[in-house]
């Protein structure tokens, strides 16, 4: 079976060696100046070699792709650098601290109203303190449960 030699590529002055055996084609003769040699197998198409410059000769194949990789995926958690729980704990504790204080009261001038709405407003207080502690217990434990 006769192949066909076919010069490509810029390599300067080197020798035409064939790629199946290793050795010198034609006695060790040089091959054309700025030429690479591919041996291409008889067939009925014609073969066509694009050249790529000085580049290493690449056969055009169609794309192979993998399969899919699902592997461990970054979670939006460790773009903070924290674990789920600890983003988790910090929200909580941004609602906490945004949640507004209740209304002062305003000092009507009688001393009876003024002392009943100083005594709801620190029950309002106190139920603000109270929802603030149980919102960052909650956190803790969440950042405990979600290690």
């Amino acid at each position: 079976m006769d192949y066909d030699v076919i010069y490509a590529g810029d390599e300067r002055n080197a020798v035409t060696v064939d790629h199946r055996t290793g050795r010198p084609v034609s006695g060790g003769s040089r091959r054309p100046a700025g030429t690479r040699t591919v041996v291409v197998p008889p067939g009925a198409r014609p073969t066509v070699i694009t050249g790529g410059g000085s580049s290493a000769y690449r056969p055009q194949y169609a794309p192979q792709y993998a399969p899919a990789y699902y592997g461990p995926q970054d979670s939006f958690a460790s773009r903070f650098g924290m674990s789920t729980g600890e983003l988790i704990d910090t929200g909580i504790q941004l609602f906490a601290a945004i949640s507004p204080l209740p209304a002062a009261p305003v000092a009507q001038g009688d001393a009876g109203t003024d002392v009943e709405n100083l005594t709801t407003y620190q029950g309002a207080l106190w139920q603000h303190a109270k929802r603030d502690e149980q919102l960052r217990t909650l956190g803790g434990l969440l950042v405990r449960i979600l290690k």
